[in-house]
């Protein structure tokens, strides 16, 4: 299983253990989708951070400069390119069919190897959250503060 399949196992096994649902669709596939956004939004600021540290502080304040220019069409195209992100995980992995092969695979695995592959998807999700709001906070400190 890939590693956003393990999102989905994740958040299958989360909510069969600890909630003990009996619904067949989960959230897994909004986690795979918010997972990929913020990876997205991690390269973005990871590619600020650079700018700045190299002293080209200039570009980064230009396109700011840009978006602000556009007003409405720059914030709006922003999150058409994230709403973009977010539905190529529905396109990859948001069909009940996926999902079902996906589920019907997991069960067919032991019990250590479904913990081990719950446990990469949760590590995957959770870190791409925290590696996110982690580089977010340096960019704010960054421009807030040093330049």
């Amino acid at each position: 299983m890939n590693i956003f399949e393990s999102v989905i196992c994740h958040d299958y096994t989360v909510v069969r253990t600890h909630r003990e649902m009996l619904a067949i669709k989960t959230n897994g596939i909004h986690m795979v989708g918010l997972a990929w956004v913020c990876n997205v939004l991690s390269l973005l600021g990871l590619g600020i951070v650079y700018l700045l540290m190299t002293n080209q502080s200039e570009q980064v304040y230009e396109i700011l400069a840009l978006i602000r220019y556009w007003e409405l069409a720059g914030r709006l195209g922003i999150l058409i390119f994230l709403a973009l992100v977010y539905f190529m995980s529905f396109g990859a992995y948001g069909g009940k069919a996926i999902f079902v092969d996906i589920i019907k695979r997991f069960s067919k695995l032991e019990e250590e190897e479904k913990h081990a592959v719950a446990r990469r998807g949760g590590r995957y999700f959770y870190f791409s959250l925290l590696f996110f709001f982690i580089v977010a906070g340096i960019v704010v400190y960054l421009i807030k503060y040093v330049y």
